[in-house]
């Protein structure tokens, strides 16, 4: 029996913050977690579908989920925002993502929660069937679909890595980040 964690509710002012603003292929990086962990130490990600979901990897069933924006966003208020240049790549990401979400279904439907959650450093990045976690989950979305493959430093790809990789690479935008957003250990 999987058993969420409580969080406590707070509440933020973000001047210039449009939270009506979320397209196919946005990406959602948080430097914060729903583990014991302090923030900085280990994040979350998901991909956005539409102006109100995401899809996203979590470490109970069912490992894949669609989950609403605004719950993500209370949960996670240390996070950035980034955004494709190009509305097809975005596109592109959001229908890997909501194809990938239908195969895991499919699977759990017989009993074969596949993939996993996991964080196994011997199982292959490119590899979408042995394992998923976050990160990878948005990786895997933008390889399979507009073919971009975002550089891995380390052993995992993680929201660190996501935050990293898309701050410098020119095809994407950051929309927001929180003032407090930092991560304290390159990953």
């Amino acid at each position: 029996m999987s058993r969420r964690i409580k969080t406590k509710k707070v509440r933020y002012h973000y001047p210039h913050r449009n939270f009506n603003d979320f397209r196919p292929g946005d990406i959602l990086v948080a430097s914060d977690n729903n583990s014991a962990l302090p923030p900085g130490l280990m994040g979350h990600a998901a991909i956005v579908i539409n102006e109100t979901t995401i899809i996203e990897s979590v470490m109970f069933k069912p490992y894949i989920r669609t989950y609403p924006i605004a719950s993500f966003l209370r949960e996670h208020p240390l996070h950035a925002h980034f955004r494709p240049r190009s509305e097809k790549v975005g596109m592109k990401a959001k229908e890997i993502a909501e194809r990938y979400l239908q195969d895991y279904n499919r699977n759990a439907r017989t009993g074969n929660h596949k993939p996993s959650f996991s964080f196994a450093p011997n199982i292959p990045l490119d590899d979408p069937w042995k394992s998923v976690y976050c990160s990878k989950l948005v990786w895997l979305c933008y390889k399979y679909g507009p073919k971009i493959k975002m550089k891995n430093d380390h052993f995992l790809f993680t929201p660190q890595d996501l935050d990293q990789v898309l701050s410098k690479d020119k095809r994407f935008e950051l929309l927001y980040k929180h003032p407090n957003f930092i991560f304290y250990i390159d990953t």
